[in-house]
């Protein structure tokens, strides 16, 4: 069955419009020009795909493919297309095949095995409903991992991500990248780096200023030789050749003397003494204490104050490092570099206040902290940035290797990170294969059985299959219809062909001699044959979608309401021989007729309970043009009108195509005074009101063209003003004395 139609690009549907339907009948109402030749000679095409229609489609519940039709169903299209391949073109018609009653047994075997295909029909769908059911569940779990692997998408690429490299080609479509992941081995151990490292790295290598990076230098400290050292340790004390120099020995006060000396020093008299604060005779006393620090001394002093300077000039030159900070490969190496330095420094400097302390206190006896293990623990920092330096300079000199290599890292990162997603996946892949295995063997089992039953019913066929019932049914139609001057005969038994013959005389091809309607009659008869036979004596019976497009353009309404009836009789009420039905017509009387439930008791009902049963037996639609082109609209039963009605609703629609406005005016004046008196429009054109009005002029000359199926006069408006046709149209009216009935009509489908 067809669900949708899609028509776009062709003929009068310049954009997509759709027809969308769920049940068997539908019917399709449209003026002439709105596409309803170019609809069925689409589905007329279906099948051999013909490239005007390349933008149009159909959907259908085949399960294996809903864009087309399944194997055992078939199209067959009634319109002026098919009648002119059909009877114009030869003079002899295809047989049709039907099966008589004259073999009991071959039509019980046939009606066997019919039956046990419709079961078997039914199983497969079953099982197909099964397979798609299994698949849909699959879908929505694949889904639910694919959208998982996308956040590798979102977290690793874009901006300024240096990790966007590494899914080249995979950011564009989240199926891909989640195949690329699923290819993916498992790592057996934890990744090298993680990506933070990775993250890092690439940070440094991609840098557009990257060059080689110097290695760093070691912090080099010499200290202090071993005379220093000794030094340090000496007690510096003054000469004995003062008359205090027994005193400060005993009194082991050499410090304390030598400040009091630089005390009196800097006196002026009178001066007084440091220790004991009395007047005392200054030159006596410095030179008293000046004997007591001879030359060797001031030289040790002298060389302690050297020492304090050589230390803290070693110290100073020690300074921090900015590679630890302004380089992102050593800054996790920066705290530990801190700590290392600090604590190093501190034991200088204290070593430093230990040197100062003894440039204060001569005498006193002080030795250093030693530095070697401080040294060491911050040289060994630096040694291991440089190890990393030597890493990076040689991944520099290989930087494509290395790229490539910490890909390679990236991706087992990734496969670890999402392992879960991907082993849920492929367990329900594995059930899903499996399903899928079964489920495909059963369908492909049930299809062998139907093939069975087939080949049965092309083998019974065969005897009971014949080409005369066809002929009877469309002479026994003809006559019902009061049609006896000609009718149809088997001409060859061998090709199968029919022909049509009158009773007087036997012409090659009598088709052309018919009348329009005879023809229209003719070729509508042998269609419906077609749909109930098949094509030859060995091909099985298929699902039949019919389509009839517009079969009473040219009859008389005594013969619109008899093919109504055949239409009835056969598609609608015997519904079930059909697995879906269009009919097209521009015809709203007829539109009706077919529209029409077939039981009485729904004129009984409110308008809601009608449409309400209505849409039980039919899709109806009105299929609508204007200036964008042609679309597709539901419609209610209660919506149908008659012609004159349906011409006023296009004349009151002022976004209608010219040409059809135009058109449906001269169509409701001549309804409208051919029922009134035929002189009564002359007469309106002669008064002065509108004989006199340059306005009216154009309207006036459309109006007054003596054929109305001239397509010159109907298509050729280039300057149609709406406005001005339209008040020509109501002036009509309102010479004619009845402006009334235009006021009332006016207001149809407003």
């Amino acid at each position: 069955m067809i669900n949708k139609i899609l028509l776009n690009n062709v003929a009068c549907f310049k954009e997509a419009t759709s027809l969308e339907t769920d049940k068997k009948v539908n019917l399709i109402y449209g003026l002439n020009g709105t596409g309803k030749s170019t609809f069925s000679e689409f589905l007329r095409n279906i099948v051999s795909h013909d490239e005007k229609f390349s933008d149009c489609s159909i959907e259908t519940d085949n399960s294996e493919d809903n864009m087309k039709l399944s194997s055992d169903e078939q199209i067959l299209v009634y319109n002026e297309k098919w009648v002119k391949e059909n009877f114009y073109q030869s003079p002899t018609l295809k047989g049709i095949f039907s099966l008589s009653q004259g073999n009991a047994t071959a039509k019980g075997n046939i009606d066997k095995a019919n039956e046990e295909k419709a079961r078997l029909d039914i199983l497969k769908k079953s099982k197909e409903d099964e397979n798609n059911n299994s698949l849909n569940d699959f879908k929505s779990k694949k889904n639910t991992a694919v959208n998982a692997i996308w956040q590798i998408k979102k977290d690793y690429t874009g901006g300024e991500r240096n990790t966007d490299r590494f899914l080249t080609g995979l950011k564009g479509n989240s199926e891909v990248l989640f195949n690329y992941v699923l290819s993916l081995s498992k790592p057996q151990t934890e990744p090298s780096k993680s990506i933070d490292d990775i993250k890092k790295e690439l940070s440094a290598l991609l840098d557009n200023n990257v060059t080689r990076i110097n290695p760093l230098k070691g912090v080099i400290f010499t200290g202090l030789s071993e005379q220093e050292l000794n030094l340090l340790k000496k007690e510096i004390v003054g000469s004995n050749n003062s008359t205090f120099s027994t005193l400060i020995e005993q009194l082991k006060n050499s410090d304390w003397v030598n400040a009091g000396l630089h005390y009196v020093e800097s006196q002026q008299e009178p001066a007084y003494c440091p220790f004991c604060q009395q007047q005392i005779n200054k030159e006596h006393i410095i030179t008293e204490l000046k004997a007591c620090f001879d030359k060797s001394y001031e030289q040790d002093k002298h060389n302690l104050q050297i020492i304090y300077e050589k230390y803290n000039q070693q110290i100073n030159n020690i300074v921090k490092d900015p590679a630890f900070t302004q380089n992102d490969l050593l800054k996790d190496l920066s705290d530990s570099y801190n700590v290392a330095l600090l604590n190093f420094k501190s034991v200088l400097n204290s070593n430093l206040a230990i040197i100062k302390s003894k440039i204060n206190t001569p005498s006193k006896h002080v030795e250093l902290a030693p530095v070697a293990n401080e040294l060491n623990s911050l040289n060994a920092i630096i040694k291991s940035a440089n190890d990393r330096i030597d890493k990076f300079n040689s991944k520099i000199e290989k930087k494509d290797e290395t790229l490539e290599s910490l890909k390679k890292i990236f991706w087992d990162n990734i496969r670890l990170q999402y392992d879960t997603v991907l082993e849920s996946f492929q367990n329900d892949k594995k059930k899903f294969d499996n399903e899928q295995q079964k489920i495909g063997k059963e369908i492909l089992k049930i299809g062998e059985e139907i093939k069975k039953q087939d080949k049965i019913i092309v083998e019974q066929s065969k005897q009971v299959s014949n080409i005369e019932d066809a002929v009877a049914n469309i002479n026994n139609r003809l006559l019902e219809l009061g049609i006896d001057s000609f009718n149809i005969i088997k001409y060859d038994e061998e090709k199968a062909e029919y022909k049509l013959v009158r009773s007087k005389d036997e012409d090659d091809n009598i088709f052309d001699s018919l009348s329009e309607g005879e023809k229209m009659i003719i070729s509508f008869l042998y269609f419906i044959e077609e749909c109930k036979g098949k094509e030859d004596s060995k091909s099985t019976n298929k699902k039949k979608i019919v389509i009839i497009d517009d079969p009473i353009s040219s009859l008389s309404h005594i013969f619109v309401f008899n093919v109504g009836a055949l239409i009835k009789e056969e598609f609608f009420l015997s519904s079930e021989k059909y697995e879906q039905i269009f009919v097209l017509t521009h015809n709203l009387y007829f539109f009706y007729e077919l529209a029409k439930p077939p039981y009485k008791e729904i004129k009984r009902l409110k308008e809601e309970e009608q449409e309400k049963e209505h849409k039980k037996e039919f899709h109806l639609f009105r299929i609508v043009k204007t200036s964008k082109g042609c679309s597709f609209v539901p419609m209610k039963y209660s919506e149908i009108q008659n012609d004159y009605q349906m011409y006023w609703s296009v004349v009151n629609d002022e976004n209608s195509q010219p040409a059809l406005i135009a058109n449906c005016m001269r169509n409701i004046i001549d309804y409208f005074f051919g029922f009134i008196r035929n002189n009564a429009l002359n007469e309106v054109f002669q008064k002065k009101e509108f004989k006199g009005n340059i306005k009216f002029q154009a309207f006036y000359r459309y109006i007054n063209r003596e054929s109305h199926s001239d397509n010159i006069n109907i298509y050729d408006m280039k300057d149609f003003d709406y406005a001005s046709f339209h008040e020509a149209f109501q002036e009509v009216f309102k010479l004619a004395g009845f402006e009334e009935h235009y006021n009332k009509m006016s207001k149809i489908g407003c």
